[in-house]
């Protein structure tokens, strides 16, 4: 898995470009953009001193079909925006089959994309950029798989060896690490079960780590006399029910 982030700008003739040129002082951000019977629908939010006549610019523009409001309230103007035609971004994405997660801010015809996905992917994407018209930039590109726990699981694992709930004999119980979280006890234990379950499969298939992507240091490991002792009595105290763990299973 592959990340780039992409510094690109809409070529004359995009609606998102040209209303964001037009009025530099706001700032347009493209959610989502997807098909529908009455054309291209993409659900934008237009902020800064000209959101309002950036909003009347999008009305006036060839391009757009329609635009609808949603909400004014606050310092955010949020409409629909109907488009007989795919953003450029949008549709070189497509092409290639590579989903785009993040929203796209647009400030004066210049916009930031990171995306995700195998590097042929993320190649051919540039390239159908660069053929749509747009002036692309390559701004950092990182490799490397994704982390084996979710941010929830890896701040609690991390909080839960802090307090030595792994230790033998514990140093801290399932209902304190709960309470410690504000988080329901059988919540705790789950995500401690899913967690445990991830870091141990990765572990059986050779990438020795705490999933969190820090390495272990092995002076701090119990030593193969000390590891196992008390694990029955760890595993089968009140705080750990092994029949409730037991029917938790990774989606």
């Amino acid at each position: 898995m592959a990340r780039l982030s992409l510094r690109f700008d809409f070529p004359p003739g995009s609606w998102l470009g040209d209303v964001s040129r037009t009025h530099s002082g706001a700032t347009l951000r493209a959610t989502a953009t997807t098909p529908a019977a009455d054309g291209e629908v993409t659900a934008l939010s237009v902020a800064g001193a000209d959101r309002e006549a950036a909003v009347e610019t999008l009305r006036e523009h060839d391009r757009v079909d329609r635009v609808d409001l949603v909400d004014r309230t606050g310092p955010v103007t949020r409409v629909r925006v109907v488009a007989s035609a795919p953003l450029q971004h949008v549709a070189a994405a497509r092409a290639v089959g590579l989903p785009i997660g993040e929203s796209v801010a647009v400030t004066d015809g210049r916009a930031t994309l990171a995306v995700a996905g195998d590097r042929s992917r993320l190649t051919a994407f540039g390239r159908r950029l660069t053929d749509a018209g747009l002036e692309v930039a390559i701004e950092g590109s990182t490799t490397g798989d994704a982390p084996v726990l979710t941010d929830a699981q890896c701040e609690l694992v991390v909080d839960a060896v802090a307090a030595g709930y792994y230790d033998t004999p514990r140093a801290c119980t399932l209902t304190e690490l709960a309470a410690a979280h504000d988080i329901a006890k059988s919540t705790c234990s789950e995500t401690l079960h899913r967690a445990e379950g991830r870091v141990m499969r990765r572990f059986v298939a050779g990438d020795h780590d705490d999933g969190c992507g820090v390495s272990r240091d092995p002076a701090a490991e119990p030593s193969d006399a000390t590891a196992n002792v008390g694990d029955d009595e760890r595993d089968a105290g009140p705080d750990r029910p092994e029949s409730a763990e037991a029917a938790v299973t990774e989606p």
